[in-house]
């Protein structure tokens, strides 16, 4: 059985601060004890994701971008020497083998346009620590009005229906 990580980012995650960079880059040996229970929550999320073979997001555009929620989960399994490492031939991605599928939902229609700032951005984070296998559902047009909000749903649900078989 495929285990899934669905919607983490959406636990109550700080935004990162100097204490947090700081603890995250102090060698484990020299860490504080506050500096060792930031680390230690990073590293909870961290394992959570390595323990996932399928990675579902659910990305609302916000003033063209994604939730600063999201962001943060980001920026808490961004770890240098734990999810990607740098080397001579540039920064190598630790985290692979793992399906990622997004669903995008946004108020205009934006895909293939330079208003979507998200996929662009989605897609090298995750590749950033290793995930290439990436997969978007877009439900685009939600605030065009009722006909249109249906029939991107609609879409967006046949596409989820087609996952869900695969999954």
């Amino acid at each position: 059985m495929r285990k899934s990580l669905l919607g983490m980012w959406q636990r109550i995650i700080p935004h990162l601060d100097e204490e947090r960079v700081l603890a995250f880059s102090t060698p484990a040996e020299l860490q504080t004890p506050a500096q060792q229970q930031i680390t230690a929550q990073s590293d909870t999320l961290i394992e959570e994701l390595k323990q996932a073979q399928i990675i579902v997001i659910g990305v609302p555009m916000y003033n063209f971008g994604i939730p600063s929620t999201l962001k943060t989960y980001f920026d808490h399994i961004a770890r240098a020497g734990i999810t990607f490492k740098y080397t001579d031939n540039g920064v190598q991605g630790l985290l692979k083998g793992k399906k990622v599928y997004v669903f995008a939902t946004r108020g205009g229609i934006h895909l293939g346009t330079p208003f979507d700032t998200q996929t662009d951005y989605i897609r090298n984070f995750f590749a950033f620590i290793g995930m290439t296998d990436i997969e978007f559902i877009y439900a685009e047009g939600l605030n065009k009005g009722e006909d249109a909000k249906n029939v991107a749903l609609a879409k967006a649900s046949v596409k989820l229906t087609q996952w869900a078989k695969i999954a």
